[in-house]
């Protein structure tokens, strides 16, 4: 609270709009990051001890460690790399003996995770410091034991001081080393014009990137995509909806327009009428009757009324009950792009960890499994399989710039 009133109090002599805008952002949770070590701290509600320099520094030369996997070949950072944000620029991770994920997951970013409630795709961990032993240990990425990582670093004289330093004799163990790891990667935060906005500076956005930020509020991308982090705060289902044509419209229009249309197939007058096509389009309009045309409902063989206005069927694509249906054939019909590898979720339900969006911009491929090579069409799929917005293409456009203006490179704070 006392943050709000402070930068109101300072932005009070700017433009009505972009105060609004401030506000909007404000109140809907957007955050800027801390820019000084002390301001991390707090955040991380934790202490200069617990996430010392010494340690970060530790943690930062075992995150480029390539002696904590297998083959003596990849790192943490192997996966995770500065140069694209974070994470890998391909669809799925390359590991040991060039294995890739069973599920086809694509790398996460590892940039701003210490803002993150949620880590990896089911939220299966969450904290920093568990996340951190997943990957050492996965045959398919690093594919190292516990006890031959000790010993790796034990090997290592200089590794021995610094462990003793901070953690006291005898204290090369797993849980020291993803400790350690886990303190380097709170460190990697990224800061962007975006930032400087949220505190009160309207010229570090332009116009075109405020509209971006406004859009990205009203068609409700902050509704997942919120903190500092943009993201990583909760599981949601994904996709919220996904039907060709009835993804595009609104539940409640469903319901209205499926009642309709069954009364007046139901009708004598219909039933009566010679070219009963338009006599439809006379009742329900143009627009209403091609989601009819398009649509499911109407071809449900159980419903004796209904008359099929096309050669389609549910059936081509539902084949049998979704629920039944095995992951291999789920994962086919679930999502609006091909979903390799088959995965579905926290407990198969579909619901995944919101990605965070800073650094978006570098991140490429998107979605769970990399299926998406351009941002513009992950805006788009967003918008109408989450939010149910059918996004102009200026309008995604708008909110690509934005979000090129949240991007930022990894912040070098004073005293590290």
């Amino acid at each position: 609270m006392r943050y709000l009133i402070l930068v109101f109090l300072v932005i009070g002599l700017y433009a009505n709009d972009d105060l609004k805008l401030l506000k909007l952002a404000l109140n809907n949770g957007l955050k800027p990051v801390p820019n000084n070590y002390e301001a991390l701290l707090k955040i991380l509600d934790t202490d200069s001890k617990e996430l010392s320099i010494d340690k970060i520094k530790l943690g930062e030369k075992l995150f480029f460690e390539k002696d904590l996997s297998l083959g003596k070949d990849i790192s943490c950072a192997s996966c995770h790399s500065f140069d694209k944000g974070g994470a890998d620029g391909i669809a799925t991770a390359i590991g040991h003996k060039n294995r890739t994920n069973p599920f086809h997951l694509n790398t996460p970013t590892v940039f701003n995770t210490a803002f993150s409630q949620n880590l990896f795709w089911n939220g299966r961990s969450k904290s920093l410091e568990d996340q951190a032993k997943g990957p050492m240990q996965a045959p398919f990425e690093m594919s190292i034991t516990p006890k031959l990582a000790e010993q790796r670093v034990k090997a290592n004289e200089n590794y021995v001081k610094e462990f003793e330093k901070i953690y006291g004799k005898n204290s090369i163990t797993f849980e020291n080393i993803a400790n350690a790891i886990a303190a380097y990667e709170k460190t990697i935060i990224t800061r962007g014009r975006y930032d400087e906005f949220l505190l009160g500076n309207f010229d570090a956005l332009n116009k075109y990137e405020k509209e971006g930020l406004s859009l990205f509020i009203t068609k409700s991308c902050v509704g997942c995509h919120n903190g500092m982090a943009l993201g990583g705060q909760t599981l949601r289902k994904f996709p919220l909806v996904y039907h060709t044509i009835w993804s595009k419209v609104k539940p409640l229009k469903i319901k209205i327009l499926q009642k309709r249309y069954l009364d007046l197939i139901g009708s004598r007058e219909y039933k009566n009428s010679i070219d009963k096509e338009n006599y439809l389009i006379s009742k329900l309009g143009k627009y209403d009757f091609e989601l009819i045309k398009e649509g499911y409902f109407h071809q449900i063989a159980e419903d004796k009324r209904v008359d099929s206005l096309t050669s389609t069927s549910c059936t081509q694509c539902h084949q049998e009950d979704i629920y039944k249906i095995k992951k291999e054939k789920f994962s086919k019909i679930a999502y609006p792009f091909e979903n390799k590898g088959g995965f579905v979720g926290s407990e198969d339900k579909n619901l995944f960890r919101v990605p965070l969006l800073r650094n978006i911009v570098r991140t490429k491929p998107y979605f769970h499994n990399g299926s998406i090579e351009r941002l513009e069409t992950a805006i788009k799929i967003m918008g109408t399989h989450q939010s149910r917005s059918e996004l102009r293409d200026e309008e995604i456009d708008k909110i690509v710039s934005f979000l090129k203006a949240v991007d930022g490179e990894v912040i070098s704070y004073d005293k590290l």
